[in-house]
């Protein structure tokens, strides 16, 4: 899969493969990037990529993030802090958008969850 924001026609992606850690120190948070490239320094960019969290898997802390984020969930459960009702826990369909600066978290995921995020600069 291409890393750079340009057209793809339809690929086979290998949902096996590829998937590696977020450099956060969780190891069971992994990432695939599918596309695009957000530069978090210079606050710009795209990004699509799937993240998947293993059985488990738990963020230490609500965090914000300074760009757009739209999360949709393909399978599993995650359950998470928004800042809006609390705590709930989301299954495959669910979707959120975010946008920056919006408090979420901590996530946790106790059978695993693997969704698709997208993620910008205004």
């Amino acid at each position: 899969m291409s890393k750079m924001r340009e057209n793809i026609f339809f690929e086979a992606v290998d949902m096996a493969g590829g998937f590696e850690s977020r450099g956060d120190g969780n190891d069971g948070i992994t990432v695939k990037i599918l596309s695009g490239a957000l530069d978090t320094e210079a606050k710009r960019g795209t990004r699509t990529r799937l993240v998947r969290l293993a059985p488990g898997s738990v963020t230490p802390e609500a965090h914000a993030h300074d760009y757009w984020e739209e999360i949709y969930i393909i399978e599993g459960e995650m359950t998470v802090v928004d800042g809006t009702d609390g705590e709930k826990t989301v299954t495959a369909g669910a979707y959120a958008a975010r946008k920056p600066g919006v408090m979420h978290g901590p996530v946790r995921s106790d059978t695993g969850c693997l969704m698709i995020d997208f993620c910008w600069y205004p």
